[in-house]
């Protein structure tokens, strides 16, 4: 019995030491769980950081490159106002200048065309005779009945 006594002795101390060492074991994985965490971890925060920096440099290129369009459109615009300040200008210009020639040199009648004046005098004329015609006609016509009756 004391050979039984030994074998389970030695049984109980094999799973003392078996426990501990299974302790050990798992406090091991434990402590490399931890690590291999810490390590994805920082894995993480570094792609999420140089993440972050590829976007804050992208942004930062569009926002120049916005920024350089918005100053060529104000510059295209100024431009625009200018072209048509100056285009109004010398329309305006031109305008005068024609209008002070007309002043200055007014336009001469064609030898075939009458003045402005002569025109209404014609008219008159014209009407006057017209009175004429009728009145002869008028003549005519009694004349013409005074010979019947005789």
């Amino acid at each position: 019995m004391k050979d039984v006594f030994e074998e389970l002795e030695a049984e109980v101390a094999q799973y003392v030491i078996d426990r501990k060492h299974d302790a050990i074991e798992r406090k091991n994985l434990l402590i490399e769980n931890d690590n291999l965490i810490a390590k994805c971890l920082s894995k993480e925060v570094f792609y999420v950081a140089t993440n972050s920096k590829l976007n804050v440099a992208r942004f930062t290129k569009i926002h120049v490159a916005n920024t350089i369009i918005e100053a060529r459109c104000l510059e295209l615009e100024a431009e625009l106002t200018n072209l048509h300040d100056k285009s109004h200008h010398d329309n305006q210009e031109e305008l005068i200048n024609h209008f002070s020639k007309l002043g200055n040199n007014p336009p001469t009648p064609d030898k075939d065309t009458p003045n402005f004046d002569s025109v209404f005098v014609i008219d008159k004329i014209q009407a006057s005779l017209q009175g004429k015609d009728n009145v002869i006609r008028q003549l005519k016509k009694k004349i013409a009945q005074l010979q019947e009756t005789r």
